[in-house]
């Protein structure tokens, strides 16, 4: 299973489940409270990847929302949460340096 080095998953090893190939689990990075982190409280309808792009102009960078929250399930967000959102300079970071 390749993935590529801009991937979240980029370096982890592949396991095996049930007889089918799957990526192992990603450890989860430690909370970071940033001190220019927005609050967001969210509204009927919002979804993690719209308020990705409603902050960074990139709805596929919802899983840095979803990483500074891990008490949320993306899924199961309902109006009334309350989630934090990371600076752009920190949602667009890769994980793993690119070396040549």
């Amino acid at each position: 299973m390749a993935v590529t080095i801009y991937s979240r998953y980029y370096g982890l090893a592949t396991v095996v489940v049930n007889a089918v190939p799957a990526l192992a689990l990603r450890p989860m990075p430690p909370v970071v409270a940033y001190p220019d982190a927005l609050i967001h409280t969210v509204l009927a309808g919002e979804t993690l990847d719209l308020l990705a792009f409603r902050y960074y102009g990139r709805e596929d960078l919802w899983w840095r929302i979803a990483d500074a929250n891990p008490t949320v399930t993306p899924p199961d967000i309902a109006p009334g949460d309350i989630l934090s959102i990371p600076p752009l300079r920190v949602a667009t970071r890769t994980a793993a340096p690119v070396s040549r």
